[in-house]
């Protein structure tokens, strides 16, 4: 992200009210809630704060200030974001906003974009005089040359001008010129060009269209040549015309979907500018994930041949399935957009997309065509065909409207039509989805975003933090608490919107924030519930520490590698004690739930039983558990660094009672020292546990 000043960011957000920014978006009630556009809300779960200049989605975690939801609902970077509220409040702002570029295929958009330049200089060029005329014959004005940037090859020179600074094993790659028996010649000569361009308006490849007369009366030759497949260029991923119509899609949240480039041309000519070609290839799957990430309504005007048509039904089935809302542009007498715009006229073409037909009806109509319906048989079988088409939807309602149609067109009973295709059991199948996979948060994560939500809403919290705990144990949530901090530091104040700013180009961030908002909503808070999140992360630091020195204990036979672990253990079970001793203040206090001091307290006893104990006097145990004869007793074997070796029994219980260890003394047993029995009482439930100190 370039550089820009924190005062010129903070004057754009004071000069772009959030509620009248985000309202020109999406539709927000009188309490400026709406339906989140960022996932598929059917309740409003979206609230904008006026006196915060923030929003947030109480759904899926989205949340932001002004910027980034110009930023995220437009699919843009922030820079982008700044620039466009910089130019709606009139502030000039000089910044560049270069397209994204993937660095491992920087080269190939450097070397294709040298290309496309090549290509618009030749049309303006004398060369390029013949050209400009076909296309002015065809409606093709200067201005929509220089939108779509349509070119012109001309013979073969462009592979030789280029290779003096490219090699030719690049230039072939990309599909630029060919290598024929050690002989490169450009791959298009002689064509209209039209540059493919990606929604992050790299040039990924190219299309070159004939045009001269005897190129138009050799019938061997393709009306289109294209770019074959290269590292950059999938034709099947592509949606053409997408780098104009991106903006357009998300804002309107709607895309138009055509089948060739003059389809394309001509509606955008005309004002559609939310339109794009999936360039003669069937509509795939990798189509049908960016429409998901778009969340946009689809509209097919797809060519009006057979051909066409049955594109429009394959398409259409696989939106339907994906619960895409789908509508279809018809019009007679013409195969496609262009020569309809250029025939009719714009307004007619107008009131053919305003009369577009929802793609059940569409495909009934194309169902029905298909059969001879004065034959019984021909008409039995499209309204099994109508009726099972009927299961890709997910309105029951309009299921049921259709059934009712079908119904009275033909004369016979709903009834009959559902026990025919056995209709409810079908969509009760269709209807089984799997289960979303659910996060599922332990008390560490659970305590760790807590606390960091309190981070972001409150600046003491960010203080207490710093002073009492200063870390966390998820490396990114870590982070973002360094980051909450440096900021605090750095401008000597905290406020959530400016600080989305501050982590704004850092897409791991932003996604940990993301999290938080999702999986905490409650502003109000104690500081005996921080404290015990706070504990909570205390106690994991410790646990963790203790896994790692049993662990160094276990692979080393070095005595003295044994006593060096052990003497760490102990400094390390020191901290838990201390800890533990402020926890039973905390209680004693009344400050801290007796649930979260009992848990803790459990794991400091699992702590204590896994063969390494201190003493009293700095000594340290070391041993493993076995069984005596009494199933119910067990004994720790301990190896005592300065007091030599002795057993340690106790129950499945806990440790003995006193009159246990009195009746095992008198046994010969010798037992370890300094051992206590704590008795811990409230709210008439006890609990027991061995604290060996």
């Amino acid at each position: 992200m370039a550089f820009i000043d924190k005062s010129i960011i903070d004057e754009i957000k004071s000069k772009n009210d959030i509620v009248d920014v985000i309202g020109s978006y999406i539709s927000l009630n009188d309490k400026n809630k709406a339906l989140c556009p960022f996932h598929d809300d059917h309740s409003p779960s979206f609230s904008v704060q006026k006196d915060k200049q923030i929003y947030k989605c109480f759904s899926c975690g989205e949340s932001g200030n002004v910027i980034t939801f110009v930023q995220k609902y437009n699919g843009i970077t922030f820079t982008e974001a700044l620039k466009m509220l910089a130019d709606r409040a009139g502030i000039p702002l000089n910044v560049s906003t270069t397209r994204k570029v993937n660095a491992k295929y920087e080269k190939l958009y450097e070397i294709n974009d040298t290309v496309n330049k090549y290509f618009k200089a030749n049309l303006l060029s004398n060369e390029g005089v013949k050209a400009i005329k076909y296309l002015e014959d065809r409606n093709i004005s200067k201005d929509i040359i220089n939108e779509f940037n349509i070119g012109l090859s001309t013979s073969n020179k462009l592979s030789n001008i280029l290779s003096k600074k490219y090699s030719y094993e690049e230039l072939v790659k990309l599909d630029i010129c060919k290598d024929i028996n050690g002989r490169y010649y450009d791959t298009f000569q002689d064509r209209i060009i039209f540059p493919i361009i990606d929604e992050n308006n790299n040039v990924i490849a190219f299309s070159g269209r004939k045009y001269t007369n005897e190129d138009l009366n050799n019938n061997t030759l393709p009306k289109y040549s294209n770019t074959k497949e290269t590292d950059i260029f999938k034709k099947s991923e592509v949606f053409y015309n997408i780098n104009n119509a991106i903006n357009e899609i998300k804002k309107k949240r709607e895309i138009v979907i055509t089948e060739g480039f003059m389809d394309t041309i001509r509606m955008s000519s005309i004002g559609y500018k939310n339109v794009v070609a999936i360039m003669g290839t069937a509509f795939t799957e990798k189509h049908l994930l960016k429409i998901k990430k778009w969340k946009c309504k689809v509209v097919l005007n797809l060519d009006q041949d057979d051909a066409g048509v049955k594109g429009t039904i394959e398409a259409g089935e696989t939106l339907l399935k994906n619960n895409i809302d789908t509508e279809v542009i018809v019009f007679d007498d013409y195969k496609d957009s262009d020569e309809f715009i250029k025939n009719k006229g714009s307004d007619s073409f107008k009131i053919a997309y305003d009369n577009r037909v929802s793609f059940i009806d569409f495909k009934l109509k194309y169902l029905k065509r298909k059969r001879n319906m004065k034959d019984a048989v021909e008409k039995a079988k499209y309204i099994k065909e109508a009726v099972l088409a009927l299961n890709d939807l997910d309105s029951q309602i309009l299921i049921d409207l259709k059934i009712k149609d079908i119904a009275e067109e033909f004369g016979i009973s709903e009834s009959d039509i559902r026990n025919e295709i056995k209709l409810n059991k079908k969509m009760a199948i269709k209807n089984v989805e799997e289960p979303k996979k659910v996060t599922r948060y332990d008390k560490y994560d659970k305590s760790e975003l807590r606390i960091l939500y309190l981070m972001l809403n409150y600046e003491d919290v960010i203080l207490y933090f710093e002073n009492t705990l200063g870390y966390l144990i998820q490396d990114d949530r870590a982070l973002l608490a360094y980051k909450i901090i440096e900021f605090r530091n750095d401008y000597g104040y905290y406020n959530y919107s400016d600080f989305v700013d501050y982590i704004s180009d850092n897409e791991k961030l932003m996604n940990v924030l993301k999290e938080v908002m999702k999986y905490h909503n409650n502003e109000d808070y104690t500081m005996e519930e921080l404290d015990d999140y706070i504990n909570t992360i205390k106690m994991y630091s410790i646990k963790k520490r203790i896994d790692t020195l049993k662990i160094e204990m276990s692979e080393t036979f070095d005595i003295n590698k044994k006593i060096e672990i052990a003497n760490t253990y102990v400094r390390v079970w020191n901290i838990f004690m201390e800890l533990l001793d402020e926890l039973v203040d905390t209680l004693g206090n009344e400050q801290m739930s007796f649930d979260t001091f009992k848990n803790i307290l459990i794991e400091g006893i699992s702590m204590h039983q896994i063969g390494i104990l201190p003493t009293s006097n700095d000594n340290v145990m070391i041993g493993d558990i076995s069984r005596t004869r009494n199933s119910n007793v067990k004994i720790l074997f301990v190896i005592g660094v300065n007091d030599g070796v002795f057993p340690m029994p106790f129950s499945s219980e806990g440790f003995l009672s006193d009159d246990e260890r009195d009746s095992l003394l008198e046994s010969g047993v010798e037992l370890a020292k300094n051992t206590k029995l704590l008795l811990l009482e409230e709210n008439f439930n006890i609990y027991k546990a061995l604290i060996h100190f």
